[in-house]
């Protein structure tokens, strides 16, 4: 026995459980419904609001483009999900932050170092110099 599948229209949205792809006909509009990529029970363990979230990506996806303008401002408004995206630049750029300065307290080091070699110091000489004892 074959497992059910998820299928959906893309114009009005209906979606409906089927063995058979040739039964999955949208009974509102009269067309061939879609499958969804998600199998049928983890489409049942998806809560209702993800599950319209889910239905409604793929109706826009498979759109047309006067649709997607039609979409534009709504996004462009969409203050929860600006928020979201604001969230995850602020923790990308928190990061890189901690990596430069990482790579400028070894930068720091390492030009120090150097001008120790090239005076010919090592540490204790320079802890002398900086208390006012001549080595």
């Amino acid at each position: 026995m074959r497992e059910l599948s998820v299928y959906y229209c893309s114009k009005c949205g209906y979606y409906g459980y089927y063995q058979l792809e040739r039964n999955a006909v949208c009974p509102k509009c009269k067309v061939d419904m879609l499958a969804l990529s998600i199998s049928y029970q983890a489409f049942m363990d998806l809560p209702c609001e993800e599950r319209d979230e889910l239905l409604s990506s793929q109706i826009i996806a498979s759109s047309s483009p006067y649709v997607k303008r039609l979409l534009v401002p709504h996004k462009v408004n969409n203050n929860r999900e600006i928020i979201a995206r604001m969230g995850d630049r602020i923790t990308e750029l928190e990061i890189e932050n901690e990596k430069l300065n990482k790579t400028i307290e070894w930068m720091h080091q390492t030009i120090w170092e150097m001008v120790r070699k090239n005076k010919g110091l090592n540490l204790s000489d320079q802890e002398e110099s900086q208390k006012g004892i001549d080595p």
